[in-house]
């Protein structure tokens, strides 16, 4: 009987992987890809008037007039994510309650469904003018269409992921005689944290879509504020620098949410495996 070679078993001949699927050549193609693209968008925009398209350098002026001189840029970003931060809590907390009700009782879901699902398909925009009647322009509207954006995300995912859970699971907390609450607490949550999660990531983005869209509409004030102002005067380079703050908002909002994830998942092998990556 033939044997393999033993040099294939030997861990120093196991296949390595290439440079650009390690750590290292991951961001050394980020970096470099990010550096070309930077001096093409210098080269292209040095051609045109910057009322139509500035370059990064004069963003980068324009970032240090904002946040640096004379420091608007964070009295707009304060209000932006005060209203974010109250609106998408409260969406969070209502549509965890909301979806878990819906998933554990049909009686529930039969009657709520129609209507979540309705909402859920609804444009929030298309609401502001009703809004407006209804709470002013003021912080309560940009309360209320942060809320409603993102809600619903959170409400159909918790239902998905309560109804996922594995019967198996529900049977063992029946046997020991768990009640509801015991329930819901030791086996449905734990259970239903990756559709959790994953409807909380969407609702923030819509959350974040809806306090912009709530202040470049109605209230013309924070981060949706300062885009329309520099825009009606033709500020492009300005206009880019709320724009980024909104992209850093999302993006340090998104790696919280994630981080908060493994923490209260360290069971799922997912993320070890993304670290891994």
């Amino acid at each position: 009987m033939t044997t393999a070679p033993a040099a294939l078993h030997h861990p120093h001949h196991r296949a390595r992987r290439g440079f650009l699927y390690t750590r290292t050549g991951v961001w050394t193609v980020r970096i470099v890809t990010f550096v070309v693209l930077i001096a093409a968008w210098e080269l292209y925009a040095s051609g045109v008037s910057r009322a139509l398209f500035a370059p990064p350098s004069a963003i980068v002026e324009s970032i240090v007039e904002l946040a640096i001189v004379d420091r608007s840029l964070w009295g707009a970003l304060a209000i932006s994510i005060g209203a974010l931060f109250v609106g998408f809590g409260l969406a969070v907390v209502v549509g965890v309650a909301i979806g878990l009700i819906m998933g554990r009782f049909r009686a529930v879901e039969y009657v709520l469904d129609p209507y979540v699902s309705f909402l859920y398909a609804l444009p929030s925009i298309a609401l502001i003018p009703l809004l407006v009647i209804w709470f002013g322009i003021d912080t309560e509207l940009r309360l209320a269409l942060v809320f409603l954006a993102g809600v619903f995300p959170v409400i159909i995912n918790t239902m998905a992921g309560v109804k996922n859970v594995d019967s198996e699971l529900i049977d063992v907390g029946r046997v020991a005689c768990a009640s509801e609450r015991q329930m819901v607490i030791t086996v449905v949550l734990p259970a239903a944290l990756p559709f959790i999660f994953a409807g909380v990531r969407v609702a923030l983005s819509q959350a974040l879509v809806g306090v912009i869209v709530a202040e470049m509409t109605a209230i013309i004030t924070g981060l949706g504020g300062m885009i329309i102002r520099f825009a009606n005067f033709f500020q492009t380079a300005n206009l880019f620098v709320p724009i980024l703050a909104i992209m850093v908002v999302s993006i340090t909002l998104t790696t919280l949410i994630r981080r908060l994830e493994r923490r209260l998942m360290p069971w799922d092998h997912r993320h070890t495996d993304e670290e891994a990556a």
